[in-house]
């Protein structure tokens, strides 16, 4: 059996006739191992169903805008606006808002005001909207106005605000990606030759020789790390806190219980800890707005009660080591699910997440249908490809 040497990049090359998704989310190394990033919204497919997660990861679909995901987006747009350029105010700022320390540098420049600030987290609220065609929307409450006026709410209820966004290399710590190592595992050979690369080597003869058990017992090294965006880094009473905005319809007590143990926030604390060690970063803080369906309150006798559409609330959470620990087991065993899926070629359904408390899984017309008609409707203007990258 002949050897591989997997250090030169030249020994698999890309197929012109391959498409197939799922090469994209592996990239070569130097060493000549392949990285594989995971996200959260792919341990969170992970975490709900395989069948789910093969449609999003491995065919890179996803189910068209929806008003939620889109509302939630937008007031994101607007805090990143807004608490990475706070510090700037009644500072003298170019048209783009980064600080200029002569007027003579630029030609348009203003002393940036708390209001046009606002404003521009107002527009950025709107172009987030405007990016998603309104044909994808079914009619609901959570329009743009209504994200204008719960950003607006927010920066009122927060009016002596001390979150403030920590500093690094004179950049406030807003909206920046991480990756952070959680192991390695390997894949079959046969695999990426099924996937559409090419000839293993260069050499004719060599590859002659190279038979089909030689693939069934050859190996690819794949790095594993986690990846994604941390809303800000932010500091409150001397330590450090790693913030995430959670924009939500639904507030109760499990709500903010969730967060204790929850993937996302132990993942993002992870990371930053790994970062910065040197940094007193002590947990996670949930920052919340409950965004709900303004409805108009009665009393039996008819007399209108006063409804809150809006709240802001924030929750400090503090972890461990082992919660670090146990998150990256609990990552890299849904990750080596993922692996063995794709060896195996098939994708188990966990049913008891086709519907919930939201509706119907994006998937659930999908997976209704006989397996030979699936991929036709996955490729209908029904889903729209998954481009988001983390980093």
């Amino acid at each position: 059996m002949i050897s591989l040497n997997l250090s030169d990049r030249a020994h698999l090359h890309a197929s012109p006739n391959s498409d197939l998704p799922i090469r994209k989310l592996f990239q070569w190394q130097p060493d000549g191992s392949l990285l594989f990033r995971v996200d959260w919204s792919s341990i969170e497919s992970l975490l709900s169903c395989n069948r789910s997660a093969e449609f999003k990861l491995v065919h890179s679909r996803q189910s068209g805008s929806r008003a939620a995901l889109t509302f939630g987006a937008a007031i994101h747009a607007g805090l990143e606006v807004w608490y990475r350029n706070k510090g700037k105010i009644g500072q003298t700022v170019a048209e783009d808002l980064t600080e200029i320390m002569s007027v003579d540098e630029v030609a348009d420049f203003t002393v940036l005001t708390q209001e046009t600030l606002l404003t521009r987290c107002y527009s950025a609220i709107e172009s987030t909207f405007a990016a998603s065609p309104p044909s994808h929307f079914a009619p609901d409450y959570r329009t743009s106005d209504y994200a204008v006026q719960s950003f607006h709410s927010y920066i009122s209820h927060y009016k002596d605000e001390l979150l403030t966004p920590f500093t690094h290399q004179d950049k406030p710590m807003v909206e920046f990606s991480f990756s952070f190592p959680l192991g390695k595992s390997e894949l079959p050979m046969w695999l990426f030759k099924e996937w559409g690369y090419g000839a293993l080597t260069d050499d004719a003869e060599k590859e002659k020789s190279i038979s089909d058990i030689d693939f069934a017992f050859s190996k690819i090294p794949i790095q594993i790390e986690w990846s994604g965006i941390v809303d800000m880094l932010a500091e409150i009473n001397g330590s450090l806190y790693v913030v995430d905005h959670k924009t939500t319809s639904i507030l109760s007590q499990d709500f903010f219980d969730g967060f204790e143990i929850a993937m996302q926030p132990v993942g993002y604390f992870a990371a930053m800890r790994a970062a910065f060690p040197e940094l007193p970063i002590k947990g996670f803080l949930a920052n919340v707005l409950a965004c709900r369906k303004p409805v108009a309150a009665f009393t039996k006798s008819g007399k209108p009660t006063s409804s809150k559409p809006f709240e802001a609330l924030r929750r400090q959470y503090a972890y461990s080591d082992w919660h670090v620990e146990e998150f990256k087991r609990d990552a890299l065993a849904l990750v080596e699910e993922l692996f063995a899926n794709l060896t195996n070629s098939y994708f188990p359904r966990k049913t008891t997440w086709c519907i919930g408390k939201y509706g119907k899984c994006p998937f659930f017309d999908v997976c209704a249908l006989p397996p030979n008609q699936r991929m036709a409707m996955l490729k209908s203007d029904q889903y729209t490809n998954n481009t988001w990258r983390p980093v």
